[in-house]
């Protein structure tokens, strides 16, 4: 595994270099420290570690199409015929939760990840952002559906 590479910036700060694509999972942690590097946690660390889960669980719902039916508010039934997944292999590389700035009471999981598609070309590095909103109480969260983010 190559640690990932650190370059100075302005004002004593430090910049990590992303791994190069096709790292494989040897690429996954210098991504994960990259993103919660460069979004500080705004959240309660049980809330982001619960909505990061969800939010796992969703795109992996959304690429492959198995487990749809677990989130109705991201999936609403639609009388249109389902289009075969996009996706049949899939791991998320890193995952964060923070608050929505957009909006109160949201908060958004940004996710990187990889994935075979159809064709069997698997590619990393792809990027999802994923938007929750409290459903009851503090702790509770829903999936929007894309067109409500």
């Amino acid at each position: 595994m190559l640690p990932a590479r650190t370059a100075p910036t302005t004002k004593g700060a430090r910049a990590v270099e992303l791994p190069p694509r096709g790292e494989g999972r040897a690429g996954d942690r210098p991504i994960q420290e990259l993103l919660e590097h460069s979004w500080p946690a705004d959240l309660p660390k049980r809330q982001a570690s619960d909505l990061v889960a969800v939010g796992r669980a969703v795109l992996i719902a959304d690429v492959t199409g198995v487990g749809r039916d677990r989130f109705p508010t991201a999936f609403p039934t639609r009388d249109e015929p389902l289009i075969a997944p996009a996706f049949s292999r899939v791991r998320i590389q890193a995952a964060i939760a923070r608050k929505d700035t957009t909006a109160k009471g949201q908060a958004v999981v940004h996710l990187v990840w990889a994935g075979a598609d159809r064709g069997g070309t698997y590619t990393d590095g792809r990027l999802a952002d994923l938007t929750f909103r409290h459903s009851q109480g503090d702790t509770a969260w829903e999936p929007l559906p894309p067109t409500s983010r």
